[in-house]
């Protein structure tokens, strides 16, 4: 891994220093993220949405990119609605979940399912009512128990709607 990123790294600064444009292919998602000026992703040889790494990441146009690069929870139009008003497909990214307890606020009713520490974070599955959701937290935060009840939040300006129709 070490070795890995020592290679980008490296690749970057010589086509900084050079002043060329690199094609450079690969399947590693965080790879094309942290090396790209520009990213394509591609479905059965086709374009799905071609833009900067931020683009791509926090903003993707369809459900095959949302779900491609990282690990987006990818929400149907029936739930995007409560939250924007718009009947349209949507995503948001585990790291804009927060957790609270059930008994505080307002916010979308959970139970959690699982953890999965990480090191520097943990990944939490959730089940929000049939919908399955992933929430990533800093390592060393207190976790509900499998099973306990918690309430969902976020910045709604994080839910980003799709392109695609519903």
């Amino acid at each position: 891994l070490k070795l890995r990123e020592n290679m980008q790294e490296e690749l970057k600064s010589l086509q900084k220093a050079l002043g060329i444009t690199f094609v450079f292919v690969t399947h590693d998602q965080g790879e094309a993220l942290s090396m790209a000026d520009r990213v394509a992703v591609f479905n059965d040889g086709k374009i799905m949405q071609i833009g900067t790494p931020e683009d791509i990441y926090q903003r993707p146009k369809t459900r095959f990119v949302a779900d491609f690069v990282g690990s987006s929870n990818v929400l149907p139009p029936d739930f995007v609605q409560r939250y924007s008003g718009q009947h349209r497909w949507g995503s948001l990214r585990p790291e804009s979940i927060r957790i609270g307890r059930a008994a505080k606020g307002d916010g979308v009713a959970a139970r959690l399912v699982s953890t999965n520490y990480l090191g520097a974070t943990t990944r939490l599955a959730l089940d929000a009512d049939g919908l399955r959701l992933h929430a990533i937290v800093p390592a060393g935060a207190a976790l509900p128990k499998d099973g306990e009840a918690v309430v969902l939040t976020f910045n709604r300006e994080h839910l980003h709607l799709m392109d695609e129709p519903a």
